[in-house]
């Protein structure tokens, strides 16, 4: 089935370094801890393929290159099936995505100076021999690696990562220009309420019964505060939140911040006001009062919006170079 990448960043594409850098300290930690092999491990076979980006072949060889540092890193600890699956998937994208990403690069024309290149090679063998005693040589025959491969591998995601970040740039212009148009989304409320709970202590949903007694409460509740009496001694005496102490103060928050119900209702309020229905969320019965509201200046969400945009070029990039390279996973 073809497999469709979302919520990623330049995050996934770290450089090799890491990886390779952590088998070595994974097996470091191994020794230390008196073995020589993880608990953990699978078989992986040398030739089968458990994906393809275009027409280039990735063989489970190249999961277990990955694979191994977690197994390591885990130590003395089973990994259930569960857990070795999901990190499996995660390194099946991380591959996948910079295979991708590589060939869009090369497409593109995106070179990467041998001297960068000779550079973080020369500085992971320096960290490999500082931290684990190892020279190059015996590194590389250790974990079954060659030069020309991990120099290989250091060039592949370079040009992935520069590739990546040529093309998702935002300018300074595109975050004020979305910014004005879209002000109303980066208002901020303040709003206080009163909670009483649907869901016990360990996030179990309470019985019918007791949730219809809530809802009458709540109802009650909210009658009081309509009726004018104090809705911070009102939280406090029946909020089963957190906030109750504080006389059900939730501070200042955005859009995207709180459950779809709970915001809705927030923010269709004006100041001072208090919301005439008992509002449901997954964690029970709600009071809602808005007691200020406040703008967010350009300059204090640039950063934040601008990192925001990058990622929505990025994710964008990625869906589409998912289908323009016909991107499948087999495993």
């Amino acid at each position: 089935m073809n497999k469709e990448k979302k919520g990623l960043n330049k995050a996934i594409l770290i450089a090799i370094v890491v990886l390779v850098i952590g088998l070595g300290i994974g097996f470091y930690m191994g020794k230390e801890k008196g073995r020589t092999l993880p608990a953990t491990s699978r078989h992986y076979s040398d030739n089968k393929v458990i994906a393809t980006v275009g027409d280039v072949k990735i063989t489970e060889k190249e999961l277990k290159n990955r694979m191994e540092p977690v197994f390591y890193m885990n130590g003395k600890t089973k990994m259930t099936d569960e857990e070795i699956d999901y990190y499996e998937q995660n390194m099946i994208d991380y591959i996948t995505t910079t295979e991708m990403l590589y060939q869009a690069g090369v497409k593109n024309k995106v070179k990467v100076d041998k001297e960068e290149l000779d550079a973080q090679y020369t500085s992971l063998m320096a960290t490999i021999s500082q931290s684990f005693g190892m020279d190059e040589e015996a590194y590389l025959k250790k974990f079954d690696l060659t030069k020309d491969g991990v120099e290989k591998s250091l060039e592949k995601e370079a040009i992935a990562a520069k590739y990546i970040d040529e093309e998702s740039k935002v300018s300074d212009k595109e975050v004020e220009e979305y910014y004005n148009k879209n002000k109303k989304d980066f208002d901020e409320i303040k709003a206080s309420h009163i909670l009483i709970k649907n869901v016990d202590e360990n996030g179990e949903k309470l019985d019918d019964a007791k949730i219809k007694e809530n809802k009458r409460v709540a109802e009650d509740v909210l009658k009081k505060a309509l009726e004018g009496e104090d809705f911070a001694e009102l939280a406090k005496k029946y909020s089963e939140d957190g906030s109750a102490q504080s006389g059900g103060d939730l501070g200042f928050f955005g859009k995207g911040k709180m459950v779809p119900e709970f915001e809705k209702a927030a923010f269709s309020l004006n100041k001072g006001e208090i919301y005439p229905e008992v509002v449901e969320t997954q964690f029970g019965y709600h009071i809602i009062k808005k007691t200020d509201e406040q703008e967010k200046t350009f300059d204090e969400v640039k950063d934040s919006l601008k990192q925001q945009l990058v990622l929505e070029k990025q994710n964008a990039l990625i869906e589409k170079l998912t289908k323009e390279y016909n991107v499948e996973i087999k495993k």
